[in-house]
């Protein structure tokens, strides 16, 4: 949007209410098509120490020069780039059936881990944990390590930065919701309550 020159609002202090209140868990519901993905989005580019292949780190406060967080204070600035973050999208499980929604969360786990495989290099993550993010990485993982993928992936990646990670669910409402509607919805929250137990 920035650099093609689109309109935006700028919901920017957004991020300065989320880091004023300290809450540990904030959930966003309702309205559809109100921008909770671009908000999400938002916070992932604001807060995430984003590490390239190559082992350079992302500057990403160039998308947010002129708005209205970076008048905000340094308590505020003082978070940008600092965090590794998980962002996992729940739209793609949208599915007529179970075996379809769980193997497209699945995928999306993969994704999120391969995002940060730099993690592996490292001499902080145990040879134990590494062969538990390879299975991940091989998609040989058993159902366990995929029910609690999100909290291992979180312990690694906070050992690794020696920060508390943040942790981004989108369209968690839409895979509900399908769920319910193709009588999957037990099964469905059943796996989501694993996974989410961070």
């Amino acid at each position: 949007m920035i650099s093609e020159g689109y309109y935006y609002i700028d919901k920017t202090l957004l991020i300065r209410d989320l880091l004023a209140q300290k809450s540990t868990v904030t959930l966003f519901t309702r309205p559809r098509r109100f921008g909770k993905t671009l908000a999400q989005s938002m916070m992932r580019t604001f807060f995430e120490k984003e590490i390239f292949p190559d082992g350079t780190i992302a500057d990403n406060s160039v998308y947010f020069q002129g708005k209205k967080i970076m008048e905000a204070g340094e308590e505020y600035l003082e978070h940008m780039g600092k965090y590794p973050v998980i962002f996992i999208s729940m739209k793609s499980a949208k599915q007529p059936i179970y075996e379809m929604a769980y193997g497209n969360i699945i995928e999306e786990i993969w994704k999120v881990f391969h995002g940060h495989r730099y993690v592996l290099e490292s001499d902080v993550i145990t040879e134990e944990y590494k062969e538990i993010y390879s299975s991940v990485l091989k998609k040989k993982a058993d159902s366990v390590t995929y029910a609690r993928a999100v909290q291992f992936l979180s312990e690694c990646l906070s050992i690794y930065h020696n920060q508390k990670t943040v942790i981004l669910f989108d369209e968690y409402d839409v895979l509900l919701e399908n769920a319910y509607f193709n009588t999957f919805y037990d099964q469905m929250v059943s796996f989501m309550r694993s996974l989410n137990n961070t």
